[in-house]
Parts: C-alpha cells; structure tokens; sequence
C-alpha cells in the first residue's frame, strides 16, 4: 500500500474516454467491457489508499463502503457495472439499453471520482481520508473536554463537598445519656432442628449438558462480518464484526456457505470458509 498511483489513475481517464468513444462507435459490448474495466480501475485505487486488501471488486466495493469510504450510492452503482460487464463478457451480450445505461452510471462517478482526486502525481500516492472520516475527526477534537472546561465541571462539586463538610461540624452532636434502649428480648425457645430433602437431579439436564460439551469449538480465521441474513448481498445487514483468531459459539450450519452462531445473545450469520474448529 501506499505506491504511486499516477500510474493507474492514468488508466482510469483513458479507459473512461475509451468507453465514451465505443459508445459514439455503437459498439455496445466493448462499452459495457470497458465500462466494468474503468470501474475496477477505481476500485483498486480506492482500496490502495484505505489499506484494504485486494481481492474480488464486489467484495472490495463492499469493504468500502462499510469503511464508509464510498457512499451507498457509489456502491450500488460500481455493483450494477460489475453485473453488467460480467453479463456481457460472458454471454457477449449486446443490448444497447444496458450499454447506455452502464455508460451514464460510469460517467457519473467517474465526474464524482474525478473532483475527489483532483491532485498532483505524488499527492495521489498519498492516502488521504475522505471527507466522512474527516468529519469525525474533527467531532473527536471538538468533544476532548480542556483543562478549564473540567475545572469548571469539578467546582460545584467541590463547593457541595465543603457545604456538607461545613455543616456536619456546625451541627450539635445529641447527647449519648438522653436516650434509652431497651435491651433485646431474648426468648429461651430453640428452634428444632429440620432435615431438609437432598436436591435431585434431572437426568435430561445432565445428558443435555453433556452433549453442550461435546459440541466442537469454532473460531475465526480472519476479519468476519456478522450479519442477521445469509447474504453478503445486502449492505444492510452487517450487525457487528469479529477479529481474527476469536472464539466463536457455533449453533449449526445454515448451508454450504453459512454457519449460525450465536452473537450479543442472538442467531447470526457468518461465513463458514472463515472459521475453524479450535483444538
């Protein structure tokens, strides 16, 4: 991470003045092609400046938008390229509707791509934040709390801490020999002693805790979103995240792809090629 980018940067404009000139040319196939090669192009580059790692493009669009790097809408518009590339690479589909609309979508974000990488060659080889995280930024610094702003937060406290000091000396003690207690009544009765039953124990309590314990232990092999639905699909439905080398409670497999587990006190799903059985 961290490379110069000029290099790619130069591929992204020629390809999208590429995919323009097919499409003034009526060559609808080579548009959509070209059109998901353009958006790969930005995809990689945006990856290299967040420090994410290089993978499949539908994946990396995903990543980015859960690190809020690129908006819900440039996300669903760099997937609906994707999609449609694919489609025309391979069955060599040729619809000028899908063209068309696969060349709008790449002129859009490639105008919007274009005014947040408006720099020279040895700025663009610089990760820089995008303006969401710089948001943030600036709301952490505004929210540190200065060395005054907590003097005047500690001084009622300290004034109540006075008062009540103050006014426990100033407050007359009651004299010890004005008041009378009676002593307690004791009684010579002895309670007899009772034998209480022995708890039993339930026999499908024990063999149900016996088949818990058997039940093999699983944990991540990577960086694992959690998710309420078994689709990677939906950008919406990411609920938490694990770390690498993190015990997880395996409930069962969903399918060939998704195992539940039990997280924050609900069924969740994750991606079974990222876990292992402990050992």
């Amino acid at each position: 991470m961290g490379r110069d980018n000029s290099g790619i940067w130069e591929k992204i404009q020629k390809s999208a003045q590429d995919t323009e000139r097919l499409m003034n040319q009526k060559k609808y196939n080579a548009v959509m092609v070209k059109a998901k090669q353009t958006i790969e192009y930005m995809i990689r580059l945006q990856c290299d400046r967040a420090g994410i790692v290089e993978g499949k493009p539908d994946k990396m669009v995903r990543d980015l938008y859960e690190e809020q790097w690129i908006t819900k809408s440039a996300a669903e518009h760099y997937l609906q390229i994707l999609s449609i590339g694919a489609k025309a690479s391979r069955d060599g589909d040729d619809d000028p509707a899908a063209a068309a609309s696969a060349a709008r979508i790449l002129s859009q974000e490639f105008r919007r791509f274009s005014k947040e990488n408006k720099s020279t060659p040895q700025e663009r080889g610089r990760s820089v934040l995008p303006s969401g995280r710089q948001s943030r930024s600036r709301r952490r610094n505004k929210s540190a709390l200065s060395g005054g702003d907590i003097l005047k937060l500690l001084i009622p406290i300290i004034l109540v801490v006075v008062l009540i000091f103050l006014i426990r000396i100033l407050t007359p003690k009651k004299d010890p020999t004005s008041e009378t207690t009676a002593p307690p009544a004791t009684t010579a009765t002895t309670a007899a002693p009772t034998t209480e039953p022995l708890p039993t124990v339930d026999p499908t309590v024990e063999e149900t805790t016996t088949t818990a314990a058997a039940t093999a232990a699983y944990k991540t092999t990577a960086t694992l979103n959690v998710r309420n639905s078994p689709s990677s699909a939906n950008l919406q439905n990411r609920i938490g995240k694990l770390d690498p080398g993190v015990a997880v409670e395996y409930v069962r497999d969903h399918d060939a792809e998704w195992a539940v587990i039990m997280y924050n006190g609900q069924e969740a799903y994750v991606s079974k090629q990222y876990l292992t059985a402990s050992e």
